[in-house]
């Protein structure tokens, strides 16, 4: 049984949309080894916003199988799951060190960090990319952190600067 737990590999699996924990709890009900690495994302609801649990890869999660395994009838035909990621006849395995990375981001509750271990070294005067809610690639300059998990940045806006505040989390080296 060595051998094999020496040829197993992380393989990615495509789930249907919105379905990740679905499938997820129904490999585990197999027996299979799962990693769905979770992040702390923001939701705008009814004029709220609220911090809810997103998969860090929508749409995706980890199985950890040998190649044999990877073609299984089971695999394919789990509720919530279309299939392992493939082309052709190949299934990619997926290196080990990308999902320790991933493992060595998470947080005491399971959270995958966006920045990991950099997220507070911002200094007054970088430049910060922020992705935020519906905000996309807006750049920025970090002016001051404003709690535990918020930055006063002055953002570009129209070809204008606008200081405002928002989560450390969403911020990213520009």
């Amino acid at each position: 049984m060595e051998g094999v737990a020496v040829n197993r590999q992380w393989y990615a699996i495509r789930t249907q949309p919105r379905k990740e924990k679905l499938a997820e709890s129904h490999y585990i009900n197999q027996g299979f080894e799962t990693f769905t690495p979770m992040v702390l994302g923001y939701r705008r609801h009814a004029r709220r916003i609220e911090r809810v649990a997103k998969p860090l890869f929508p749409g995706y999660l980890f199985l950890f199988l040998t190649e044999t395994e990877c073609r299984m009838p089971a695999i394919y035909s789990t509720i919530g799951s279309i299939g392992p990621v493939r082309f052709g006849d190949y299934h990619p395995p997926v290196p080990r060190r990308i999902i320790e990375c991933i493992k060595s981001r998470m947080d005491d509750k399971g959270f995958v960090s966006h920045l990991g271990v950099g997220k507070n070294n911002f200094s007054h005067g970088d430049r910060v990319r922020v992705e935020w809610l519906d905000y996309k690639d807006l750049e920025g300059i970090f002016l001051a952190k404003r709690g535990e998990d918020r930055a006063l940045i002055l953002l570009n806006i129209l070809k204008r600067q606008v200081r405002t505040v928002v989560p450390v989390g969403c911020l990213w080296a520009a």
